[in-house]
């Protein structure tokens, strides 16, 4: 996310995150839409894909069977959802 992303969909200053930009057809969730901004992940700040990926990685490595995901949907509201592992 730069300042322009922010200043559009009106988020807090400061916020960062990974705008979803494409959906593979056999992504197992479901929850998730194109435009929504992924901000944290295990209560961690995600700043970039490498962050969203090493969280996923240590969680797959240590048998974990769910990663609590913080987003803003496209209507800007906070959602928390829990993606299941497999």
């Amino acid at each position: 996310m730069n300042d322009k992303d922010i200043e559009e969909r009106k988020l807090p200053n400061q916020t960062t995150g990974l705008v979803i930009t494409n959906i593979g057809k056999n992504s197992p969730i479901d929850y998730l839409n194109v435009g929504d901004v992924i901000i944290e992940a295990q209560k961690k700040k995600i700043k970039s894909i490498e962050d969203l990926e090493d969280i996923v990685d240590t969680a797959l490595k240590s048998n974990q069977k769910t990663i609590l995901i913080v987003i803003y949907n496209a209507q800007n509201q906070r959602r928390y959802i829990g993606v299941k592992l497999d």
